[in-house]
C-alpha cells in the first residue's frame, strides 16, 4: 500500500504543479485541505477510502499542456 500511496502523492504533485489547486481537489472529493497537504508533503498516509477517492479523481484530471 505505501508504494501506491507514493505514486499517488506524485501524481498529486505532478497535478498541482500543473495549476489545479489543492482547494479544489479537496473540495471535489471531500478531503480536507489539511489531510490533503500533510499527505502530499509526505507526514501522513491517506484512509483507504480517501485514497481511492483521489486516485479516481486524478485519474480523470486533464490538464491542458499548450493552449
Amino acid at each position: 500500500m505505501s508504494q501506491n500511496q507514493n505514486e499517488l502523492r506524485e501524481k498529486l504533485k505532478d497535478t498541482i504543479a500543473e495549476g489545479l489547486t489543492s482547494k479544489a481537489i479537496g473540495s471535489k472529493t471531500g478531503i480536507t485541505l489539511d489531510i490533503l497537504s500533510r499527505f502530499k508533503n509526505g507526514h501522513i498516509c491517506l484512509c483507504e477510502n480517501d485514497c481511492l477517492k483521489l486516485q479516481a479523481f486524478l485519474d480523470k484530471v486533464q490538464i491542458p499542456t499548450s493552449i
